[in-house]
């Protein structure tokens, strides 16, 4: 592919804010041929759903939508659907006082949570009394922390997220790609997730 992916610079004030990409050409990233995601065998990452659970991409990392430039992924669910952490790590902030009816954008109820290599993964568009976990709660990987909505979207999904940054504090971050240790092919050619319906295999996750 001739094109070249933009990186999406976020900012996230109070660790949930609003996000924007940069244009500059000193922000791009390298040819696409050359942009593999990392080996998911090697993956710290679980898909965000429980075992035996199927989800549908909807939006994948990169498309020409809101993700445009971001390695973000859409995953379609019933709504009340359990969300569960992708990957250990402790939570750094919340937001769960939106209604499901408010369909408002950036009103959407969510997880940050903060890993081990300064990492952090944004859970969004959780239900109206949807969110199990606390500022500070460490969570574990599988475990639920919280139920799909339609807070600030219109349709129930899950938007998930990584970014990359400093740790406690910092509020620059880019999007970086995931691969998760139990989805199964088909993968696109750079290892990322197709818009396809994926199983939450059984998850062993690389630590």
């Amino acid at each position: 592919m001739g094109y070249r992916l933009i990186v999406c610079v976020v900012v996230v004030a109070t660790m949930l804010g609003m996000s924007g990409c940069g244009d500059s050409g000193s922000s791009e990233l390298p040819d696409l041929e050359f942009m593999q995601f990392p080996d998911p065998a090697e993956s710290p990452y679980c898909l965000p759903y429980p075992v035996g659970e199927h989800a549908r991409v909807s939006q994948a990392w990169g498309d020409t939508g809101t993700h445009r430039g971001r390695f973000a992924i859409d995953f379609t669910m019933p709504f009340g659907a359990e969300l569960t952490a992708a990957r250990d790590g402790r939570v750094v902030e919340m937001r769960d006082q939106y209604r499901d009816d408010d369909r408002t954008g950036g009103h959407e109820n969510g997880v940050f949570v903060l890993h081990d290599d300064g990492t952090m993964a944004s859970y969004l568009h959780m239900s109206e009394d949807g969110v199990f976990v606390s500022v500070g709660d460490e969570v574990k990987t599988g475990q639920v922390i919280g139920l799909v909505g339609t807070t600030g979207t219109d349709v129930s999904h899950l938007h998930f997220e990584v970014f990359e940054g400093q740790g406690d504090g910092t509020q620059w971050y880019r999007t970086v790609p995931v691969s998760f240790a139990n989805a199964d092919e088909p993968l696109d050619e750079w290892g990322g997730l197709y818009t396809v319906s994926y199983e939450s295999l059984p998850c062993t996750p690389h630590i």
